[in-house]
């Protein structure tokens, strides 16, 4: 039966994850997640579909949330949710339960998966030989989330014990104010390469320049996929290492 898999990505985590469902499933097709497709469903009839996201604030990158609130809903449908993160899936399987929930869905499996976060305005990175572990073991549960897919297993969502305050956090997330404090460096070119990776048309390029547009989902696509490395976010970027999935090419990200 077919599998239909929607991801939301900025440095290619989720995509690596999608991309490695897909290959273990048969007969999936992946889908990004972007300005492009967030009222625009290819499928919502298969045998399974799947949300594969990082998580941002405590919960689910907000393009994502609208995403499933949007989206038609097939009650035979087996719903999983596959979340990768720097710390733990938090409230963002819950929110996922509760849309579908009310919408006349159910979310019948969550995953999660430890992946190198790119976030370090919220916390310091992770040593470096720990990104190299997480990114090694990425295949291998990857491929036990798979057959628990193909067996349909359902997976029970855990209690969330702080869920309030985990709550109150993601509703302080306010993603589109915060491309305000993105700034560049005399080395940018111009060469679009970030206009064309954001995921949600937030960046114009003006006279060779990136202009923040106040979309933003905070994925920091633009940062990270920089070849020049000459995007900054406030001076908490200044002189700090990049990070995109080293099996994922700047291309698979371009609109």
């Amino acid at each position: 039966m077919s599998t239909i898999i929607y991801y939301f990505t900025g440095t290619g985590n989720s995509l690596k994850i999608a991309k490695d469902l897909a290959g273990n499933l048969k007969d999936t097709k992946i889908i990004q997640i972007c300005k492009r497709t967030v009222e625009a469903f290819e499928d919502t009839r298969s045998d399974k579909i799947g949300f594969v996201f990082p998580v941002y604030f405590r919960g689910l990158p907000h393009l994502v949330r609208r995403f499933i609130e949007n989206m038609p809903i097939n009650r035979d449908t087996y719903y999983f949710a596959v979340a990768n993160y720097g710390g733990y899936p938090a409230i963002s399987f819950k929110q996922i339960s509760n849309i579908l929930d009310s919408r006349g869905g159910r979310l019948s499996a969550a995953f999660g998966i430890p992946m190198p976060g790119n976030m370090w305005f919220m916390y310091y990175p992770h040593p470096k030989q720990d990104f190299i572990d997480r990114i090694n073991d990425q295949p291998k549960e990857t491929y036990k989330i798979a057959t628990a897919i193909l067996n349909r297993t359902e997976v029970e969502i855990e209690d969330i014990i702080n869920y309030s305050a985990e709550e109150a956090i993601y509703n302080s997330f306010k993603p589109n104010d915060m491309d305000k404090y993105f700034w560049t460096e005399k080395n940018c070119n111009g060469c679009g390469i970030c206009a064309k990776n954001c995921p949600t048309d937030n960046i114009k390029i003006v006279k060779c320049r990136p202009i923040w547009q106040h979309k933003c989902e905070y994925c920091l696509a633009c940062i990270h996929w920089c070849p020049q490395h000459a995007i900054e976010y406030k001076r908490d970027s200044v002189n700090k290492e990049r990070y995109h999935h080293p099996d994922i090419k700047i291309h698979e990200l371009s609109r």
